[in-house]
């Protein structure tokens, strides 16, 4: 059974099922789930990786996810991103010690839909499993960023309108004190523009951004390196 063909007697009988093939179960089962690809998204100024690209089962499983309430699915689209966030850490001096993972911020009204920050949980449950300080606990997931103005739905827009769109549209919420590296974290990197925003605002506001980590990355038009896992 195809995700589209599904009734929504089949929806009220199996609420639980994969985004990928159908069959009931987590959203991402074993056989649809993405394994051993990591890429490396070109973000000017930051170094940027996805787990894997946007499309197929994985993107079916964010929409759901994002869009259809299916908040079970954080604990392996989490686990996803921990692999992005261990890439992105890897060869920084320090490690996890003082790091912080800052979640992408999103809009109050794209968060009441959503049911909650839906960044912010995937970045909870991908730092479970990082438990990988010198202290042996999980870096702490901070929300420093807000947006300070309403920014346009970035569906259909160019690369430039992208980033004219969200030009000085984020802020932090503290300033660098102690521990003042931080790791963006988001659901989908496409043209980089938000990523470029945040690391904009942070560093502004005296933070040290050396990457990002995002699920997934849209196909771009050029420009992504395949990184291999483990």
């Amino acid at each position: 059974m195809s995700l589209l063909s599904r009734s929504p007697l089949a929806d009220l009988l199996f609420p639980n099922y994969c985004g990928g093939c159908a069959r009931p179960g987590p959203l991402l089962c074993l056989n649809c789930h993405p394994r051993g690809e990591l890429l490396q998204v070109p973000v000017p100024g930051v170094r940027c990786f996805a787990a894997a690209r946007y499309e197929g089962a994985l993107r079916r499983a964010l929409l759901h996810y994002k869009e259809r309430g299916r908040h079970d699915a954080a604990p392996a689209l989490g686990h996803l991103l921990a692999d992005a966030v261990q890439a992105a850490v890897t060869g920084i001096a320090g490690g996890f010690d003082e790091l912080l993972l800052v979640p992408i911020p999103s809009a109050r009204g794209a968060s009441r839909r959503r049911g909650g920050d839906h960044v912010r949980r995937l970045a909870e449950s991908a730092a479970r499993s990082l438990t990988v300080t010198s202290d042996g606990v999980a870096p702490p997931v901070v929300g420093l960023l807000a947006l300070n103005r309403r920014v346009r739905d970035a569906a259909g827009l160019t690369r430039d309108e992208r980033a004219a769109n969200l030009a000085g549209a984020m802020v932090v919420r503290a300033v660098a004190d102690g521990a003042s590296r931080v790791l963006l974290v988001d659901d989908i990197v496409t043209t980089g523009a938000t990523v470029v925003e945040a690391a904009r605002a942070l560093r502004d506001g005296g933070w040290t951004v050396p990457g990002a980590a995002t699920v997934a990355a849209t196909r771009p038009k050029a420009g992504i390196d395949r990184q291999t896992s483990g």
